[in-house]
């Protein structure tokens, strides 16, 4: 069976809420209440209430959140901000459009996240700030970054733009800093259908500067007490995301389900490694992240089958152009840039489908499957004899092993022959069979075999299979090498033997 996966399938939760989105907008139509409405203000404080925060201040987009949240921290130009090396260009502008020193920290090789000790040795005395990104919908080791934090005095800015709704043993992300900024692109656990952002914060006075420098520098029009800029969330955005967070909850469980079918199918494939997660962090899984050596070809052939697999992020923030005149030190930042060429997103969103999680993970089997056998059989072009033991006390000696697919292409009966002067061993990868097999006297033996069964055929039986599940895989083991093996594909010339 072959589908197509989506990365993200906006349509389909469309579908579930659309009579609410359909009934806000004819509302927000009917009023024609487009900028700073009142949803933006409802929305303000639904998500605040969410957070467990004082206030929420939307804009227009994540990148403005990061850009204004720094400025309104009033740093000096020589002052040095700390970001790790394995995020998305965004959280690097808000450090750099404001004029402050951009330093890169490594992150830890299994879990993604900002390392504790990497951050530590960049601290300085010019170090005033560290943006932690809570990157995939996972966070970071909190209790250790917390006593960084308050041990060196910084500030402490999260990037929740992956992070809706995850939790540090209990403490919501984007409670634990100064600021916290959020993006509500589509894409997100919360998105909007346009762009959209905001920043949390408990600091009153920060409230009150960073309402004024989205709105223009101003409470009222025309009275403008500061330079600003124009960042506002529409309202009808606004209203979108009131709608949808109501559903957030029950989204990031879904995904947080479909996650956990991720691990079941593929906890036994050696050749990826799955996402690694804190004891006290409760995920909401914005992405399922796996690692593999063989990632390219990998993502190369899940595209092949229609899935879509994409890449977080390809380049490491040191290695991209904008950045090459930082210089930063590589040595430094190896996990960072090592991990982004291994790393691959799978197909992520709460209505994924079981069924579509299988085909997946089933691809992926197949893929390493495929791709060890290809190896397999390069080392196995001499023929060097190997003893295969205990498959159901038989000795057998192995000179040649091949593996069939794509049988469901064929019609009727299959195998058809009978081996005149050697012995087969008949594995099922994956799938479901069954077989017939006739002695010489034609008695007749009818076996059905499933995923990872194993079955012996001595020389002189005649063999017939039916493939009973499509995309079944055999692997057939003998103990001739094909120029000396002998079969009779005649079923009359079988009888008369």
């Amino acid at each position: 069976m072959t589908m197509e996966v989506k990365f993200v399938d906006l349509k389909k939760n469309f579908e579930t809420i659309k009579n609410e989105i359909y009934e806000n907008v004819n509302d927000l139509f009917n009023k024609c209440d487009f900028i700073s409405g009142e949803s933006v203000k409802k929305f303000e404080n639904n998500f605040a209430k969410y957070l467990g925060v004082k206030h929420f201040i939307s804009c227009a987009n994540g990148t403005d959140a990061l850009e204004i949240g720094v400025k309104m921290l009033n740093l000096e130009k020589d002052d040095e901000i700390i970001v790790q090396g394995n995020t998305y260009i965004a959280t690097c502008l808000g450090v750099l459009n404001n004029d402050i020193k951009l330093v890169l920290c490594d992150i830890e090789e299994n879990t993604h996240q900002i390392s504790a000790e990497s951050l530590e040795s960049k601290i300085t005395n010019k170090t005033k700030a560290v943006i932690v990104v809570h990157l995939y919908g996972l966070m970071p080791d909190m209790d250790r970054i917390m006593d960084i934090i308050n041990k060196h005095n910084l500030y402490l800015i999260e990037d929740c733009a992956q992070a809706h709704g995850a939790k540090w043993n209990g403490k919501m992300a984007g409670t634990f800093g100064k600021i916290s900024c959020f993006s509500f692109y589509p894409g997100k656990n919360l998105g909007a259908y346009g762009d959209g952002g905001g920043i949390a914060t408990n600091d009153d006075l920060l409230n009150e500067k960073i309402r004024l420098n989205c709105n223009l520098g101003c409470k009222i029009k025309y009275h403008h007490e500061l330079i600003g800029r124009n960042s506002r969330l529409d309202t009808l955005q606004a209203s979108f995301l009131n709608t949808k967070l109501q559903h957030l909850d029950k989204w990031n469980n879904m995904r947080k389900f479909n996650a956990s079918i991720y691990c079941k199918f593929l906890k036994d494939v050696g050749d990826i490694e799955l996402p690694k997660i804190y004891d006290l962090c409760d995920p909401v899984y914005h992405l399922f992240v796996i690692k593999s050596k063989h990632r390219d070809q990998l993502q190369k052939y899940l595209k092949e089958n229609k899935i879509d697999a994409l890449i977080h992020y390809p380049i490491s923030i040191s290695d991209t152009e904008a950045m090459s005149k930082y210089n930063f030190d590589k040595n430094e930042l190896n996990h960072s840039i090592n991990n982004s060429k291994i790393i691959l997103s799978l197909p992520m969103y709460p209505e994924l489908e079981i069924c579509e999680i299988k085909y997946i993970c089933d691809k992926i089997n197949e893929f390493f499957f495929v791709n060890n056998l290809n190896k397999i059989k390069v080392v196995k072009t001499q023929n060097k004899p190997g003893i295969l033991n205990c498959i159901n006390n038989i000795q057998f000696e192995t000179k040649r092993f091949f593996y069939i697919k794509d049988l469901e292409n064929i019609e009727g009966k299959r195998g058809l022959h009978v081996n005149l002067n050697f012995d087969e061993i008949l594995i099922i990868i994956r799938g479901k069979i069954q077989i017939t097999i006739l002695n010489k006297k034609l008695e007749e033996k009818i076996v059905e075999l499933n995923e990872d069964n194993i079955y012996y055929i001595p020389r002189l039986h005649w063999l017939e299979f039916d493939i009973l599940e499509k995309e079944t895989i055999l692997l057939c083991l003998t103990n001739r090498i094909k120029e000396e093996s002998i079969s009779e594909y005649n079923f009359e010339n079988f009888k008369n033997l």
